[in-house]
């Protein structure tokens, strides 16, 4: 027995219904019986939708990774290992126009819903002449087009489809270490997936080993400044609420103050909202949309947000502060995102970058230690 979705072959998975034998381990995505064949639909792409423009020019570096990266497709599966904000998304942008240029079908998947539609609103920008679509939780209604940007969740609408799948921020949550959704995005793919991450964690060495990666690393921001490196300051909780509201009133500019958990980004929502311009999200926020659209115009000068807004959100000029209470929620990625959304734009390349916490944590270390390396890494 097999899954013709996720590729499932564990026997005690599979249940005998009224029509068959069908996996219990993707139900969540609607049944599927193990005799069904999985047909991908045929969609036409449209003869002009490869051409693209950007308002910048790529680094001679991006330019050189770029082209490589294209090469390598063509033939092999890819991993595209970058620093945050060093333009991962650019450098698959001459890979997409590429394969859309020659008539085969492209997704760029990624796993939250925040980073889709903001990818959705560039994407629109660079290939004008293409229809891209976006295929998320919202918005279902339409899940065929020429460029496909979606979450790695929607993969399973897509059988067998694309000859060049995309598959960014692999290290995250909740693609990191879930083997029904790598199968199911495996199993999308009839051509070849490049990979792009931030940080090497052990599940993307083993998709390294396992997939016979070809690598290609880019250790430098364009604006060709290092990576901010936090500050750290150590202290109990009941000390943590004050010592930031003191900083914050110091410090000029835009915060992002980053928290393990909802009921936390709550709590300190509701003992600022008072003293403090400050909005916050978390991940099922019936406003998150709209606060996220406002603190980027400006409308609030702190945002107070869960791991949601770690990855694919790029705020120019924007600071960060990381509270870190013992939850174990933050890993090393993590830390490593958060501060990345610092210095990212050509206008703002540096920032500030704060964590504080209440214990000793061998995992901040670790990041730090990662970003300390890749700024040496970039002068080499």
């Amino acid at each position: 027995m097999r899954c013709p979705r996720c590729l499932n072959t564990d026997p005690t998975y599979f249940y005998k219904g009224s029509k068959g034998y069908y996996c219990r381990r993707c139900i969540g995505f609607k049944r599927v019986l193990i005799e069904e064949i999985l047909a991908p639909k045929e969609y036409p792409i449209q003869s002009n939708s490869g051409e693209y423009s950007l308002d910048y020019e790529l680094t001679v570096k991006q330019k050189e990774i770029s082209h490589e990266c294209l090469k390598l497709s063509m033939d092999s599966d890819v991993l595209l290992y970058c620093v945050t904000g060093a333009g991962k998304t650019e450098l698959v942008i001459e890979s997409i126009s590429w394969y859309l240029k020659n008539q085969k079908r492209v997704a760029y998947a990624i796993s939250r819903r925040e980073v889709v539609l903001e990818l959705y609103e560039r994407f629109k920008k660079i290939f004008k002449t293409s229809k891209v679509i976006r295929v998320c939780e919202g918005y279902t209604d339409e899940v065929y087009g020429d460029l496909i940007v979606c979450t790695t969740h929607q993969l399973y609408r897509y059988p067998k489809t694309f000859d060049l799948l995309i598959l960014d921020e692999v290290d995250a949550f909740p693609f990191k270490g879930n083997e029904i959704l790598e199968n199911i995005a495996l199993n999308s793919v009839k051509g070849h997936i490049i990979y792009s991450t931030a940080t090497l964690d052990d599940n993307t060495r083993r998709l390294m080993n396992k997939r016979h990666l070809e690598v290609l690393s880019l250790y430098r921001r364009p604006h060709n400044h290092d990576l901010v490196i936090p500050k750290v300051r150590y202290m109990p909780f009941f000390m943590i609420i004050i010592y930031i509201y003191f900083y914050l009133k110091k410090h000029d500019g835009q915060y992002i103050i980053f928290v393990e958990t909802k009921k936390l980004c709550r709590l300190l929502y509701e003992l600022y909202k008072r003293l403090l311009s400050i909005t916050l999200v978390y991940s099922d926020h019936p406003l998150r949309e709209n606060n996220i659209h406002d603190f980027k115009d400006n409308k609030y000068q702190y945002m107070i947000a869960t791991s949601v807004l770690e990855r694919g959100i790029t705020i120019a000029g924007v600071n960060i502060i990381i509270v870190d209470n013992h939850s174990g929620v933050f890993d090393k990625a993590s830390y490593v995102q958060m501060c990345g959304r610092v210095g990212r734009s050509f206008k703002y390349p540096t920032g500030d970058s704060l964590v504080v916490i209440n214990h000793y944590s061998k995992v901040l270390k670790e990041a730090i230690s990662e970003m300390e390396e890749a700024n040496a890494m970039s002068l080499l």
